[in-house]
């Protein structure tokens, strides 16, 4: 027989399972309602994975960028080319968390501006969703749109200015647009004015691409040139990069980060990320047969350079409508990308006379906007934004987002160089551009071959630069007695000139009295001869 006391405790923990079952039973309908299924939070870790994956791979795009920069560009800047881009990194991360992130995705106030989750406030709210994943898959890209920018600047720009530029894109240029399309991507009511109007820009031709190649067309405008880039005539030299196979790598690179660039920009794991990938491998390839092509036709040659342009043009070029196009299309949108690459790098350099090094301003700006106007050109009318299915209407509010784009990112960009060019300075010294930014700015070279070359041409130089100035005191010490000789010659000249004054006015005088003798004589000889003649 079972205890006293036994019997109180079996008692109490039948009392305590009977309460949990009824409260179970009770309670149970609202938890099957509000509770994530297995498959739902399945769902969710496979969206954040898939967006950290991404925006790892939009990194490694950074790594692309640096090596095609430094093989596009001559031996003597490479290394300022990896500094910058590393620079350029690890600003646009500070500034992204202190501003740009609030300005691009915060609550918006009229659509024109976010003003929360600045420092990244707030962004716990919405661990629900991707939080922290989202923020840093659009920190990546703030950062990738730093870089292009700066690409056009190579080999002629102080390091400040790539950092200045740096900040100035990733804390306001880039934000404000991005919130004019994309501000709804994380509060999801607070649409952007243009994203109002069903402005479709999928992964970023415009917001991301173009506005970076508008402000880097503003910023080399600004700059000018590069020493020896074009002659008195205007024509252009080629200035070719010193390592292609560097920049076909680079290349690479670049590819295989834009499918985290394209498909992340998914947002979740479906069935669309393969449509999103398959177009973008295809709108790269067309475009660089198409380059290979139409560079032939047009050069008589292949351009390897050009190739690797096309290339990305297409890639640009597709990021706006990856998700929406169908494959011919894409194909579509990669070949006509391949050929404005390249007639966008001649018209920049041989139209409007600006240098561009690794062809930003073609490639991501001219072919940016191609991309943007193509989605309304080739995506279903059912597929567009909000509730518009005009295609017309569609094309209309496309161009309208390329305009604004251009409009914002270059009259600023002009405004902003124009200032730090003004009070600042924003271009190295003919001297520092002679040498490379490598020694004058970062005092190392890329190796010792490169070391003796250098060396040898700064010797070569300073004994140039000692003859001309031995030269030029001899030129002005000759220039001075010839002054001299000449003043000289002209008071001899002068004084000669008066004697020769005077023995002409002697002359005449001579003259004159010679005539009237003559006359006097033949006067005589007609009175003599009428006497003669009287006396006959």
């Amino acid at each position: 027989m079972l205890s006293r006391q036994t019997c109180h405790r079996y008692n109490r923990e039948i009392f305590v399972i009977i309460c949990f079952s009824a409260l179970t039973i009770i309670f149970y309908p609202y938890y099957a309602v509000y509770a994530e299924t297995p498959l739902q939070l399945f769902q969710k870790k496979l969206n954040f994975i898939w967006l950290i994956v991404s925006a790892c791979m939009v990194f490694f795009m950074q790594v692309g960028f640096t090596a095609f920069e430094a093989g596009s560009v001559q031996a003597k800047n490479a290394i300022s080319v990896a500094v910058k881009n590393i620079l350029g990194f690890l600003v646009s991360s500070i500034m992204y968390f202190l501003l740009g992130f609030g300005i691009m995705f915060g609550a918006s106030y009229e659509g024109y501006l976010g003003t929360s989750n600045f420092l990244f406030f707030g962004i716990d709210a919405h661990l629900t969703s991707l939080g922290y994943a989202f923020v840093f898959f659009q920190l990546v890209f703030a950062s990738t749109a730093a870089i292009i920018t700066s690409g056009a600047f190579a080999e002629r720009a102080k390091l400040s200015t790539h950092i200045c530029t740096t900040i100035f894109v990733v804390s306001l240029i880039y934000p404000v647009f991005g919130h004019w399309a994309w501000g709804h991507l994380f509060h999801h009511n607070q649409f952007g004015w243009l994203g109002r109007l069903g402005f479709i820009d999928f992964a970023g031709s415009t917001v991301v691409h173009s506005i970076s190649g508008w402000v880097a067309l503003s910023g080399a405008i600004m700059l000018g040139p590069r020493m020896g880039k074009f002659n008195p005539d205007g024509t252009a030299n080629r200035m070719s990069g010193h390592n292609l196979p560097l920049a076909t790598i680079g290349t690479f690179f670049l590819w295989f980060g834009w499918f985290g660039f394209n498909g992340g920009s998914v947002l979740q794991v479906d069935t669309s990320i393969g449509l999103v990938i398959i177009n973008t491998t295809l709108a790269g390839a067309v475009a660089g047969v198409c380059a290979v092509v139409f560079g032939r036709l047009k050069n008589k040659r292949l351009d390897a350079a050009e190739i690797l342009l096309g290339i990305m043009g297409g890639l640009v070029a597709i990021a706006a409508g990856s998700s929406r196009v169908s494959s011919l299309y894409a194909c579509v949108v990669g070949f006509c990308a391949g050929i404005i690459a390249i007639l966008a790098k001649d018209f920049v350099e041989k139209v409007l006379k600006v240098d561009d090094p690794v062809g930003a301003v073609s490639v991501h700006g001219f072919c940016g906007a191609w991309g943007t106007l193509a989605v309304s050109l080739f995506t279903p009318a059912s597929a567009f934004s909000m509730t518009n299915s005009n295609r017309l209407l569609q094309v209309g509010i496309q161009c309208l987002g390329i305009i604004i784009g251009f409009a914002w990112a270059f009259s600023m960009g002009l405004l902003f160089f124009w200032c730090l060019k003004r009070f600042v300075g924003i271009r190295i010294s003919s001297e520092e551009e002679v040498k490379g930014l490598n020694i004058s700015e970062y005092a190392d070279v890329t190796s010792w071959l490169d070391f003796v070359k250098i060396s040898k041409v700064q010797d070569l130089n300073v004994a140039l630069q000692d003859k001309i100035k031995e030269r030029t005191i001899e030129l002005e010490h000759i220039k001075e007695h010839l002054e001299e000789d000449v003043k000289n010659r002209t008071g001899e000249l002068e004084a000669s000139r008066d004697d020769l004054k005077k023995k002409v006015e002697q002359l005449e005088n001579f003259a004159k009295v010679a005539i009237g003798r003559e006359l006097k004589m033949k006067k005589m000889e007609e009175e003599l001869k009428n006497l003669k003649q009287k006396g006959r």
